[in-house]
């Protein structure tokens, strides 16, 4: 049983984070890639720099957390659904609110007004993981399940 679980913890690791990782790229360089301009990127550079680090942090750790979760989700029979679902909202939680939380150490002004955008961001991750890399996650790890009985 402990084998079952080292995969299925390395599974999330190996499905999730290169995703995640691109993912997170992506959205930072998002408005050089449509308008050209590199300003906006450098102001979200200088406004969240923190936040995203404690975000990359977070979100390798919640790979790990979200991997034993869904494990334990298939182990007692949950569907892969209800799994993608837990498991995509437990590494969401996880990040956006360590996201939120060093936004409202760091920001001086108006740190409710820049948790606005992360809140957002997390509800949106949330519900397209679910219906993308948590379902992937789970499938994998139900088949690391069935496989090893």
């Amino acid at each position: 049983m402990q084998h079952e679980l080292k995969q299925s913890i390395l599974a999330s690791y190996l499905i999730g984070g290169p995703i995640g990782i691109v993912t997170i790229i992506s959205a930072i360089y998002m408005p050089v890639l449509l308008t050209g301009e590199g300003l906006f990127t450098l102001v979200i550079m200088q406004v969240y720099r923190l936040s995203i680090i404690g975000l990359v942090v977070a979100f390798l750790i919640a790979l790990g957390v979200g991997g034993k979760l869904a494990y334990h989700n298939i182990k007692s029979g949950k569907s892969i659904f209800t799994t993608s679902f837990k498991y995509s909202a437990l590494v969401n939680l996880m990040i956006w609110a360590t996201f939120c939380l060093i936004v409202g150490f760091t920001v001086a002004e108006d740190p409710f007004l820049m948790m606005i955008p992360p809140l957002i961001a997390g509800i949106v991750c949330t519900v397209l993981t679910t219906c993308s890399l948590g379902l992937l996650v789970a499938y994998k790890i139900k088949r690391i399940v069935l496989q090893n009985r």
